[in-house]
């Protein structure tokens, strides 16, 4: 018998079963009546949306990366940079760097625009006096929406109104080598997995949409970064103002 490799089998299985006992007895504990509950899931995310709802301009950056499912059901995986620039009630700026090409959104209370630096076109339309109003707008009759950008509305907190069970704790995980508190969220059209931080405020730091009701289940992943909840906007933040080699073109409405 090799003794230095049994003895190398023991000493591992000690260390790792010195780890591991703590958590699981950790978890078999009881509540007492002396003891603070923990938390739920649905109280932790009413944290992270009262705190996004009270705040007036914000500013994020936003790693993105998505699937795009092939004729043949293959996933091509895409990457994007994102930085987002709010100041409620009625204004929004969206600059996107992508695989797929650069575009940038503007919104100042009055009109929204489109622009493709890469194609040097735009495309601007009157819009509601509200980021929520407008939002539903884009959406509804242009046909297209803003990723994660129900954060930034009044009540960030208004898609989880539909869901029928409680968000699952999954447990206390990492993003960026960091803890976080990680949920799960059940729909009938998409599942989504959100990373919570654990100090405070309560920021969202990670979070997974997975469009189960389509062909193969893409998924649309974003890391947030660099959260500034007193940004400093130039006068222009919000405004489009094109280059003399840029070319007008019209938004066409969505169809029926």
């Amino acid at each position: 018998m090799n003794y230095s490799r049994l003895l190398l089998t023991v000493t591992l299985c000690v260390t790792f079963g010195l780890d591991l006992a703590p958590k699981i007895q950790a978890q078999n504990i009881p509540v007492t009546a002396t003891e603070t509950p923990p938390m739920t899931t649905k109280e932790l995310l009413t944290q992270v949306c009262d705190f996004l709802k009270s705040q007036k301009s914000l500013s994020v950056e936003m790693d993105i990366t998505y699937d795009n499912v092939l004729e043949k059901g293959a996933k091509v995986q895409y990457s994007g940079y994102k930085q987002v620039s709010v100041q409620k009630p009625n204004m929004l700026r969206s600059d996107t760097v992508g695989d797929q090409g650069n575009r940038s959104f503007y919104y100042d209370g009055k009109t929204i625009t489109l622009f493709s630096p890469n194609l040097n076109v735009f495309a601007t339309n009157e819009a509601p006096v509200n980021i929520d109003e407008m939002l539903n707008t884009i959406e509804e009759k242009l046909g297209f929406t803003i990723p994660m950008s129900n954060l930034f509305t009044s009540n960030p907190c208004t898609i989880l109104d539909n869901i029928a069970e409680e968000p699952l704790y999954i447990g206390s995980n990492l993003v960026n080598r960091i803890e976080t508190d990680q949920l799960l969220i059940v729909t009938d059209d998409w599942d989504g997995q959100l990373w919570i931080s654990q100090d405070e405020p309560p920021l969202i730091k990670k979070a997974i949409v997975t469009y189960k009701n389509l062909p193969h289940a893409p998924q649309y992943t974003v890391l947030f970064s660099n959260w500034n909840f007193k940004p400093s906007f130039s006068a222009d933040t919000f405004t489009f103002t094109p280059s003399k080699d840029d070319f007008k073109v019209k938004i066409l409405p969505s169809s029926p």
